[in-house]
């Protein structure tokens, strides 16, 4: 028997036997052996109600335990209608599993120097993430239509981290976004245009390092120290270069769909063995034709950037633009160098939606359309104005100096597919004794997006 059922037993015996008193009053004028007989026949039936009481709670008490039991052990699968998670009933871990795919056609109306038309996978992304016992996140993420990797990247290994949110700041380690520049730290799903402006010419891009990272309502501040992008065989490299880089944004103003954005960005780096590379493709991505490109250039001690960023949304108008100076120190004998890249752009949404943001990031989000194609909806539609710019030229020192503009148009049929339209005009290229020297080409761009 429960030992904690006993002194139940006791108390509801004692009641029972005090109910009887009065009954065996009136029948005092019995004989002692019929008394005896039916006080006997009592407590045996209010020990066989107890019984069964007893048997009852216990059998709800082994039901509870094995419920539980069987509870903790569950798998919960869900989506969100793109990726599909799964956690166990106490959340204290999940498994995300998603991806995205990006398809490009390109048309290029040429000038002297042939691009070459065509269509390319820009992205095609297998994307694990998840939480190990609350705290601690991991995510790793593949590019598979960059195998053998590009400017951007190697090996096609992208996110690569596990990152600590027990306490504050957030710990971040492995490769992943060094934290510099709007445009560049969202995400390529959520940008405006097709391919960043040219001042991603001097964005860091991934690297692997240790980060910190802490943000609240209307604020975020991330740093940290990097060395190089994952390699093929890091035996053939020499010393590798290393570099700090830091980055705060303020808003002034965060409404649902009003937003001022502030920011500033600084960076310090070591170039591995002394050399050190600027160069970027027209803003279309099917070509490899870079019209700036500085070559290498030798003797590099460190370099620094500076980064300064704003945008504002008032429901569905935006305007977001970004300025980064670049100064390259070198040894004695070559001259230091200077650089800059900036843009400007606006979008508008028809159908009146609000770019999405993350304050604790500082950067722009997914874009939820008020109504879905499929639904009887007929989605979001978002129009895009950009001029950008970046100088590579100094002094006698030539790389380049490009003028852009582009125009855009936006269709999110649902949360999570997307087809875009771009013109890219360029408007002027200064190269002097290069062929790209005067270069004016006209470049038509077909985007077909998709995240689950």
């Amino acid at each position: 028997m429960n030992t904690k059922l006993k002194p139940l037993r006791k108390h509801l015996l004692l009641a029972g036997l005090v109910a009887l008193l009065p009954a065996t009053s009136w029948a005092y004028a019995g004989s002692d052996a019929e008394r005896i007989q039916k006080l006997e026949q009592q407590v045996n039936l209010l020990l066989e109600r107890l019984s069964a009481q007893e048997s009852q709670l216990n059998q709800q008490q082994q039901d509870i335990s094995e419920t539980k039991a069987a509870t903790k052990g569950n798998v919960i699968a869900s989506t969100n209608g793109r990726s599909l998670t799964f956690k166990d009933a106490d959340g204290d871990f999940s498994f995300t599993v998603g991806g995205r795919l990006q398809a490009d056609a390109v048309y290029h109306n040429e000038d002297d120097i042939k691009l070459g038309d065509g269509s390319r996978f820009r992205r095609a992304f297998l994307d694990i993430r998840g939480t190990v016992y609350r705290d601690w996140n991991y995510r790793f993420q593949y590019d598979f239509a960059r195998p053998g990797g590009s400017d951007n990247s190697q090996r096609g290994i992208r996110d690569a981290y596990v990152q600590y949110t027990g306490f504050t700041p957030d710990i971040t380690v492995g490769q992943f976004k060094q934290p510099f520049g709007l445009e560049h730290l969202t995400s390529s799903l959520n940008t405006t245009f097709n391919e960043r402006a040219l001042t991603n010419v001097f964005n860091p891009d991934r690297a692997i390092g240790l980060g910190l990272s802490h943000g609240g309502s209307n604020w975020s501040l991330s740093g940290g120290a990097f060395g190089e992008k994952a390699e093929v065989d890091p035996a053939d490299e020499g010393n590798e270069g290393w570099g700090l880089v830091a980055r705060g944004t303020f808003n002034p103003i965060i409404e649902k769909d009003r937003l001022v954005h502030l920011g500033a960005a600084v960076l310090h780096r070591n170039p591995e063995e002394g050399d050190l590379r600027f160069r970027e493709r027209p803003e279309a991505n099917v070509t490899g034709v870079r019209f700036i490109d500085t070559g290498t250039i030798g003797n590099v001690d460190d370099y620094q950037q500076y980064g300064l960023e704003a945008a504002t949304v008032l429901g569905p108008f935006s305007l977001q633009s970004e300025y980064i100076n670049t100064r390259v120190q070198r040894g004695s004998g070559d001259k230091n160098l200077n650089f800059n890249a900036w843009y400007v752009y606006a979008s508008y949404f028809l159908t009146g939606e609000s770019r999405g943001y993350n304050a604790k990031s500082g950067a722009f989000g997914a874009v939820r359309p008020n109504s879905t194609v499929g639904q009887g909806g007929i989605g979001a539609w978002e129009a895009g104005i950009r001029y950008s710019r970046a100088d590579l030229n100094d002094g006698s020192f030539i790389g380049g100096d490009q003028d852009n503009l582009t125009l855009g148009v936006n269709w999110y049929a649902t949360d999570n597919i997307r087809f875009s339209a771009n013109y890219i005009k360029v408007l002027d290229v200064d190269r002097p004794g290069n062929a790209a020297d005067g270069e004016k080409p006209s470049i038509f761009a077909l985007r077909g997006q998709i995240h689950f």
